[in-house]
């Protein structure tokens, strides 16, 4: 998940956790009961979001992840996430995805493992595209932690990042910290979506002296960081005559900073073993000599 959207999910479940199940079910959310630890057993990752939730019928665990781009092992480790905190959290869970563009979308649910020529495992799960949602909606309006994703809509145009910023700054439910931080989302997600030439001047200003704002570009600076040494590595890769497909460069950006800059100063003094680490790191069976 990008930056942008990490921080959007976060300012979402701390502050408006009864907007986003809205979001994700309509007029049948179920009742938000509190938000889980995002960390995960005997694993260093961590979810995006976990919500513990109760309809009348049951109380569950809604797992929720956000794409911004294709990640060719999401599901296999979507099915990890769900099965850890199942077993943490001893309640069902309903894992959704949350596909903020449509370039996001990658492998379709369910998820199949086959074996002698027999299923032996489908993992399914919710997929809400924000594209498609239609943000015209009443209820979707009138939740305010909402109004910043209403730019994704592939039905909106620019004149929708204007009616949002009306919308927030009249808003008479958010706190000045609540409506400062949701304009700081509406700019980011109006930038990437119709360009920053499209920012009100008192929206640009509010970015530019916003923490938020810091946080995003500091965040952004280290992914172009991941990036640049991914790419690094498959130039590597490429002179010792080993091709890199895309999906196998995004699996390397996927890979911790630290990690990168380890494998590139390994290529300098042990090349094959550097180029073993790579094979590894991209699903290539290592060749043994």
């Amino acid at each position: 998940m990008g930056p942008y959207f990490d921080l959007v999910l976060r300012r979402l479940v701390q502050n408006h956790p009864e907007h986003l199940l809205l979001l994700l079910f309509g007029s049948d959310a179920p009742t938000f009961v509190h938000a889980a630890d995002t960390s995960l057993p005997q694993s260093e990752r961590r979810a995006d979001a976990i919500l513990v939730v109760e309809a009348p019928s049951e109380r569950f665990a809604v797992e929720l992840e956000i794409q911004a781009q294709a990640d060719p092992d999401f599901a296999r480790r979507f099915l990890d996430y769900t099965v850890r905190i199942h077993l943490r959290e001893g309640l069902p869970v309903l894992p959704v995805v949350l596909l903020v563009v449509p370039e996001a979308e990658g492998v379709r649910p369910p998820y199949r493992v086959h074996c002698r020529g027999r299923q032996v495992l489908a993992f399914d799960f919710l997929v809400v595209r924000l594209w498609e949602v239609d943000f015209s909606q009443p209820a979707l309006q009138a939740a305010t932690g909402l109004v910043p994703l209403s730019v994704l809509d592939a039905r909106a145009g620019p004149e929708r990042a204007t009616w949002a910023e009306e919308r927030l700054r009249q808003a008479t439910d958010l706190s000045s910290q609540e409506r400062l931080d949701l304009l700081v989302v509406l700019g980011t997600l109006t930038s990437r979506r119709f360009g920053s030439e499209r920012l009100s001047p008192s929206l640009r200003s509010i970015m530019i002296d916003s923490p938020f704002w810091e946080e995003l570009r500091a965040q952004e600076r280290a992914l172009e960081r991941t990036r640049d040494r991914a790419r690094t590595l498959v130039t590597f890769a490429h002179s010792r005559e080993l091709t890199v497909s895309p999906e196998e460069e995004q699996r390397l950006a996927a890979m911790d900073e630290s990690e990168l800059a380890r494998l590139i100063s390994l290529a300098f003094t042990s090349p094959d073993a550097a180029l073993r680490a790579v094979r590894e790191a991209i699903g290539l069976p290592i060749r043994r000599h």
